[in-house]
């Protein structure tokens, strides 16, 4: 009987973690709210009373507010976030193929890893501002140059987190299963790959934003179409509403991305325990 799970104890888990999750977004909402009605209040033109920020340098949340209104009439504001969706989200795939398909692979042949970990880590140094001209260069002013970017960014995050994951599955298990002469392939499918998917989810979760930074910066470098077309060319304009408008279009979908990789994490890791499978608390 005492081996038995409880439902009830389960039901009171969920419950409480349900609690915690509204109470922390009431409070997140608050503070946002609270961060826009002072930087709507606090700034604005000198002559106009106690400022504190002269609106010419920042804009105001009610202007960029109708900057967004002005896009959603017009259509430009599907147009570009498509763009910019469209190259953060393929970067981030391919970039999450390629790092988790590499860091097994340093980590399972320790030899080649030895052998090319020097190039590895040079690679990683070049800053990826300094690539989005060369990418520019090689792939013209189309998604593929941005694309790119993203690989490069999302790629290292992925790979060293798959890498560590590797390197840290329990030997014990796996000497275990080489006793029992299990075949290798079965060692990497029962207890290599259970033991990395943790460290590969977040190395998801913190690439996500990356991603979306990275199609930005492409754009913004040279583009004819993106959020990050529009960031540049408000910035052209001295329009930091408009700046600040599709700053907060980049924002929104990058948590989207990120719920959608949490959705992921407590589907693929449900054999965890439900508040470590969920993850910190949003």
């Amino acid at each position: 009987m005492t081996g038995r799970p409880r439902p009830a104890a389960g039901r009171a888990v969920r419950r409480r973690l349900r609690s915690v999750r509204a109470g922390t977004l009431a409070w997140q909402l608050a503070l946002l709210v609270a961060l826009l009605l002072g930087w709507e209040h606090l700034a604005g033109p000198p002559d106009q009373g106690f400022v504190l920020v002269d609106e010419f340098y920042v804009g105001s949340p009610s202007e960029a507010w109708d900057v967004l209104v002005e896009w959603q009439r017009s259509g430009e504001l599907w147009t570009h976030a498509w763009v910019t969706v469209k190259e953060a989200l393929l970067g981030f795939a391919l970039g999450t193929l390629a790092g988790a398909a590499v860091g097994f692979v340093f980590g399972v042949m320790e030899r080649t890893a030895r052998v090319l970990s020097p190039f590895v880590t040079g690679l990683y140094a070049i800053p990826r501002l300094a690539l989005a001209p060369l990418f520019i260069l090689w792939f013209g002013l189309d998604s593929t140059s941005k694309v790119a970017l993203v690989v490069t960014v999302v790629f290292f995050l992925i790979f060293y987190n798959t890498l560590t994951g590797v390197r840290d599955v329990d030997r014990d298990l796996v000497n275990v299963l080489r006793i029992m002469n299990a075949p290798r392939w079965e060692i990497h499918r029962r207890v290599t790959l259970p033991s990395i998917a943790t460290w590969i989810i977040a190395g998801l979760r913190v690439s996500v934003p990356y991603a979306f930074v990275a199609a930005v910066v492409g754009e913004m470098v040279a583009a004819r179409e993106g959020l990050g077309m529009l960031i540049q060319r408000a910035n052209s304009q001295f329009n930091p509403s408009a700046m600040f408008a599709a700053i907060a279009v980049v924002v929104v979908l990058s948590l989207l991305l990120n719920l959608g990789v949490t959705l992921v994490e407590r589907s693929v890791l449900k054999w965890k325990a439900p508040d470590a499978a969920a993850g910190p608390v949003p």
